[in-house]
């Protein structure tokens, strides 16, 4: 991996916190629920279908805003993005009715569904494949800076200053990001990765579904989601309503998890762009990364959830995250990899679209699930066999070779990727 410059460390430090302010802008409602369950009357049910909203209406999005971003550009489209979500973020400050608080929800969901798309294309268009894994660890690092420091965040302005602050405060930080972004970044010359008589790909958005390895990142990704999904949002309920913690020690424990998780996220990133400098296919590195992070992370949630202990629960419950994150470079990087270039930003929503179905029932199954059990038992084992299922067995046993674009070279290469439907041709 080559030593990044001062402009391509400003993009990478641009889209972790992109995608720390979604997080933090998911986060902060989370935080809120306890009090809402407590002293407004919400069921933990209803609390997990507000929470899931954002997500149901984010898959919706994600499906055109990637072809959208390929169209007209991340430059366009990622400040517009970052702007209505932290809008629609601030608005939500004004009510604690569910409906308004829905539709809020869901502007947030539909903002957000163009940020990893753009982010995507920004990594593809300025950094070389070596240089890869380490950018997009880079980008969702963010998702746990997000979480690690805006749960504490939302919890002292809560305790502190009142519910409303939590999404006014919150808000304000996405209008700062827009004005970094518009300050610093440029639109690039193409990255020097492939010589000048490399024909341009014409392969077509709906011929990315005949591709089976595009399958398996989608189940790959919906089990990987579904996980990380419970914990970003039932990590501070299951602390205030199964530890009895209060806002503030729920504010500090939460936190722990997502800290590691940042130091995890960037290593796995880092080691996965060793191993494939000294040699190592793509494929093989990617899947080992991507399932073995899975697996030991619903080791570990099994162990929290059969703890009685609240030490032994929170350290397990920490141990996962933080094995989780090793799965976050590789399974996001997939997509980067093997799409057509002009393709990169559609591919990236194909695979969150389906992945982000596992996102969004996370809080509403988990919510149900404590609703029925009066426990976050059931919920937690329900979490490590959907993990297990789809995300193992997705990256692990549908994923095959990831080393070729998509259309690259002759049709029965495919970009190294199997067919799912016969006669498909790469042209």
């Amino acid at each position: 991996m080559q030593a990044f410059n001062n402009y391509k460390i400003s993009l990478l430090l641009l889209l972790a916190t992109s995608q720390a302010l979604s997080f933090i802008d998911r986060v902060n409602l989370s935080v809120v629920l306890p009090e809402l369950i407590k002293e407004h009357a919400y069921l933990p049910s209803t609390a997990g279908l507000l929470m899931s909203i954002l997500n149901w209406f984010y898959v919706g999005a994600i499906i055109f805003a990637g072809p959208l971003t390929d169209r007209i550009g991340a430059h366009r489209i990622f400040p517009a993005a970052v702007a209505f979500w932290s809008l629609a973020t601030a608005l939500c400050g004004l009510t604690i009715q569910f409906l308004p608080l829905a539709v809020l929800r869901a502007l947030v969901g539909i903002g957000e569904a163009p940020n990893i798309p753009s982010g995507s294309q920004v990594i593809r268009q300025n950094f070389l494949r070596i240089e890869r894994g380490f950018a997009v660890s880079a980008q969702f690092s963010g998702n746990k800076i997000g979480l690690a420091f805006g749960i504490p965040l939302s919890a002292f302005l809560l305790s502190q200053f009142g519910r409303p602050s939590v999404f006014y405060m919150t808000g304000v930080l996405g209008g700062l990001w827009v004005l970094a972004w518009l300050w610093i970044y440029r639109k690039p010359a193409p990255v020097a990765e492939h010589t000048a008589a490399t024909p341009r790909s014409d392969v077509k958005w709906r011929e990315l579904l005949k591709v089976r390895s595009i399958w398996g990142m989608v189940l790959g990704q919906a089990g990987y989601l579904y996980v990380y999904y419970v914990f970003a949002t039932w990590l501070p309920g299951y602390l205030a309503l199964q530890q009895h913690m209060s806002i503030m020690k729920t504010g500090f424990f939460a936190m722990l998890p997502f800290l590691a998780g940042i130091a995890f996220t960037l290593l796995g990133g880092w080691l996965s762009d060793r191993i494939v400098a000294r040699g190592a296919t793509i494929s093989a590195v990617r899947r080992f990364f991507a399932v073995g992070g899975i697996f030991a992370s619903t080791i570990f949630i099994v162990v929290a959830a059969l703890s009685d202990e609240a030490w032994v629960a929170v350290t397990a419950l920490t141990l996962a995250v933080s094995a989780l994150s090793l799965t976050t470079a590789s399974a996001n990087a997939m997509p980067i990899d093997v799409a057509p270039p002009h393709l990169v930003s559609s591919c990236v929503s194909i695979q969150n679209f389906g992945g982000n179905i596992g996102g969004a029932l996370a809080p509403l199954i988990t919510g149900v699930l404590i609703s029925w059990t009066g426990s976050f038992v059931t919920p937690l084992l329900f979490t490590a066999a959907v993990g297990l299922i789809f995300g193992c067995g997705g990256f692990g046993l549908i994923v095959n070779d990831l080393d070729r674009e998509i259309g690259e070279a002759d049709e029965s290469s495919l970009g190294g990727l199997s067919r799912v439907a016969p006669g498909f041709s790469g042209a």
